[in-house]
């Protein structure tokens, strides 16, 4: 595998303290298998010499050049002063926005010696805040495959919603199960970490994955869900046909109403474990081994319209910012943060209850899920993923959900 990239970074903060950074990458990533991997990988700022070791030959085989990255901080500024007039406006502690924008362009020799290019492009937008008289650190943020371009008028009003939620908190303390519904969009985060994670096939090979061989083409999740690992009409990844084995996975259903069609897997593990595909390995760059990783977890949608699962709520939590989460395959337990969230009182959304943590067992908690909303989303571009020290964005979607019973935690004392 051969990798070109840029990377660009940019923060400003309410002191007026500003840093810009570019890097650029340049590197090649060999592999064998002769019973167990070999694996050998260069850095090289010429890229005569990258092609050269993918073809074996100087010429011939060049990359094409990558669009060049924003490189003027005044530029991006000019463009984004509406949102720090805004920012400058609202008398918070401090705060601090962060610009970032990466390009990759990989060339791919396959097993079966084909050659495939990738190209993943990704622009964030991050803004972390602190209100006055208040410790914790609030953040919202949005991602794009496109530009350094973003919805400043979606952004600065979830800043007030999120400044409002915060100030309005309910006085509280919440330690108990109950229902809560999920916003359509980065709801499927949950989705991502708990089921996502456990249908990774190292995982899977090590035994401490709560599913196994066995589960395959068994129901494990409720028939209503149906899960796809693929989507065409998103953007997000849509110059990255391939993985970075350069394999393709031959369809995008994951899961099929509640019965599991495949496990998230590499061309090792794909050997190891005798399934039926892959296409699924992902590294984070050339200087990195690639491992069974998932690029999408879209949930697909139901029947539901999102006023009548929230209707049907008699008291629960609507969970609409999310954070970090973390899934303890020791314990079979999940966590989840949630930045913003809701009182639901009799079938409506009432008083705010700021940041809360919700958790459950991850086997018990599809057993719960109910409604399944007919109003699916895409996240905001912003979704990331950890795994074995390799940080990878990743896309999730889902209409609004509603869980049955999770246990909630958090909330502030009268």
């Amino acid at each position: 595998m051969v990798e070109d990239s840029q990377s660009m970074q940019f923060s400003l903060d309410s002191r007026g303290d500003r840093e810009f950074s570019m890097k650029k990458k340049t590197g090649v990533l060999i592999r064998s298998f002769d019973g167990s991997w070999k694996s050998r990988a260069e850095e090289t700022g010429a890229r005569e010499e990258v092609a050269k070791a993918l073809s074996g030959k100087s010429s011939g085989n060049r990359l094409p050049e990558l669009p060049p990255l924003p490189m003027d901080a005044g530029a991006i500024l000019s463009d984004n002063s509406f949102l720090t007039d805004f920012l400058g406006r609202l008398a918070l502690a401090e705060w601090k926005l962060q610009f970032r924008a990466r390009r990759c362009l990989r060339a791919i020799q396959n097993t079966q010696r084909q050659k495939l290019k990738t190209v993943f492009s990704h622009f964030s937008i991050s803004v972390a805040f602190k209100i006055r008289n208040q410790t914790e650190e609030l953040e919202v943020s949005e991602g794009s495959s496109e530009a350094l371009k973003f919805n400043l008028n979606g952004l600065t009003r979830r800043i007030n919603e999120t400044i409002e939620n915060q100030k309005n908190r309910y006085k509280t303390i919440l330690n108990r199960e109950i229902p809560v519904v999920l916003q359509a969009g980065e709801g499927a985060i949950l989705f991502h970490e708990i089921l996502g994670h456990s249908l990774e096939a190292d995982y899977v090979c090590q035994g401490v994955s709560p599913f196994d061989l066995s589960d395959l083409n068994q129901l494990i999740v409720p028939p209503q869900i149906t899960i796809h690992c693929r989507d065409d009409r998103d953007p997000f990844f849509k110059n990255a046909g391939a993985d970075d084995e350069g394999e393709t996975c031959p369809s995008p259903l994951l899961v099929e109403n509640g019965v599991l069609r495949r496990f998230i897997s590499d061309f090792s593990y794909q050997r190891i474990l005798k399934l039926a595909d892959r296409g699924h390995a992902r590294l984070e760059d050339f200087s990195r081994i690639p491992q069974p990783r998932m690029f999408a977890t879209y949930v697909q949608p139901g029947r539901f319209p999102a006023a009548e699962i929230i209707a049907s709520t008699p008291y629960g939590i609507y969970a609409r910012e999310f954070g970090d989460g973390g899934l303890d395959f020791q314990s079979g337990r999940f966590y989840f943060n949630i930045r913003q969230s809701y009182l639901i009182e009799k079938g409506r959304l009432t008083a705010p209850v700021g940041n809360l943590t919700v958790s459950g067992r991850v086997r018990e908690i599809f057993n719960d899920i109910g409604m399944i909303g007919d109003d699916f989303k895409y996240d905001r571009g912003v979704s990331y993923c950890q795994k074995n020290g390799q940080v990878l964005p990743v896309r999730v979607g889902q209409p609004t959900i509603k869980i049955n019973r999770m246990q909630v935690n958090g909330g502030q004392g009268a």
